[in-house]
């Protein structure tokens, strides 16, 4: 019983697994897209499902940048001081007066404003370095996001707080930027060189600027392979738990029929067609994915490939339809199966109450037994008393006739 009970286990294991599998395939996976640049110098894209096929001229006008700053050059380092005990620096990220922050500069080497600026608790972005030129040593400051909205500005105060020239000299060396790109004839600026919210489900990832009018193609199109890999992972999904329940009903559960009713079950939603989610396919057989011989299940990728040709949202509803969809019939299913009170639950159930019955049993016998064997110890013991006596008796009477003359 221990053993089926184990067996149970594992079978709803099995079903959690493929509950999880069919949930985790959804319409995007289903509908997977590829968006390729016609020159990567210039971008990379990807897509995601939903993305409009098309060709889109993109021209990079210019690449966001963060703003870097650097100071005077100083001659070392490390015992160079600056300025006068008590400055102060304060340096603010973007337009936002929340976004500033302020170090003690006056009175410190180059090295300690550096860690003071990158170590300092409310900095909201703003990484300081070393630079080590045959000018000789400067700090620099860069902001750590690119675009206009990101820049730099900085003010320095004395110990009571009146604003002061800079001592370090800082200047810009490289302005903050915005990322501007032509997307067919529409212009558009963004902070970042990574662009996601231009074309619907592709994103940009500018790499290099466009010569003035010239133009880089990008194409957006079917991703036949991803789609390809998501239906055989639900093919892979449904193997693996009709080989478990092909195991188990050869070894700890043959003969179950709780077994039976599942495959009948799992039969019964792939052979009942998904009404109304395509005008051309309801039933799985129709776009390639058919029961074999053996009860495993097979994908045929070429009529695949043509039913993506002919109908390709009717493909990705016909597995995720919230009602009708395969996937999410299944899904549900396994869930039903591998419930508490499900039908699995159920029978552990009952065989755990056998065993509580076999217990009982067992505990009732052994206080029997237990019982017995006292008593018979209590006999035993009665009746190793009497064997004592009746020795002693037959040794007196054994002296007793020795006695006796004559003998």
């Amino acid at each position: 019983l221990q053993n089926e009970i184990s067996a149970l286990g594992q079978l709803t294991s099995s079903l959690s697994t493929f509950q999880t599998a069919m949930q985790g395939l959804t319409t995007a996976q289903l509908q997977a897209r590829t968006a390729t640049s016609a020159d990567n110098t210039k971008f990379t894209a990807t897509a995601v499902g939903g993305a409009a096929d098309g060709t889109y001229q993109i021209e990079v006008v210019s690449l966001a940048q963060a703003q870097q700053m650097a100071s005077a050059a100083f001659a070392d380092s490390t015992t160079t001081t600056v300025g006068s005990a008590g400055d102060t620096m304060t340096i603010q990220v973007g337009a936002d007066t929340s976004n500033a922050f302020t170090v003690t500069t006056g009175g410190q080497t180059l090295t300690q404003i550096r860690d003071a600026i990158n170590n300092a608790a409310d900095n909201k972005g703003v990484t300081a370095s070393i630079l080590h030129t045959d000018a000789g040593y400067q700090l620099v400051l860069s902001s750590n996001q690119t675009g206009t909205a990101n820049d730099l500005t900085l003010s320095f105060d004395d110990s009571s707080g009146t604003a002061i020239t800079d001592p370090l000299s800082l200047a810009t060396t490289q302005a903050a930027a915005d990322a501007v790109i032509d997307v067919n004839g529409q212009q558009a600026t963004r902070s970042s060189n990574t662009i996601s919210d231009v074309i619907q489900g592709v994103t940009l990832s500018l790499v290099g600027t466009d010569a003035s009018g010239v133009t880089t193609a990008l194409t957006v199109a079917q991703d036949p392979t991803g789609i390809t890999s998501a239906v055989q992972g639900f093919v892979d999904a449904y193997n693996a738990l009709h080989k478990t329940l092909g195991d188990l009903g050869s070894k700890a559960l043959s003969g179950d029929s709780t077994l039976s009713l599942i495959q009948s079950q799992l039969f019964g939603v792939i052979n009942t067609p998904a009404t109304g989610v395509s005008s051309t396919y309801s039933y799985l057989a129709s776009i390639g994915v058919s029961i074999q011989k053996d009860g495993t299940m097979a994908l045929d990728s070429g009529q695949l490939t043509t039913a993506l040709s002919t109908d390709p949202n009717g493909v990705a509803r016909l597995f995720t339809d919230s009602t009708q969809g395969f996937a999410t019939r299944l899904g549900d299913l396994a869930q039903q199966l591998a419930t508490p009170n499900g039908i699995v639950d159920g029978e552990t159930q009952g065989l755990n109450n056998q065993i509580s019955f076999l217990q009982t049993q067992i505990d009732n016998q052994q206080v029997r037994l237990t019982a017995e064997q006292q008593s018979l110890r209590r006999q035993f013991s009665a009746l190793d008393a009497l064997l004592g006596t009746m020795q002693t008796t037959s040794n007196f009477l054994t002296q007793q006739l020795a006695a006796l003359p004559g003998s």
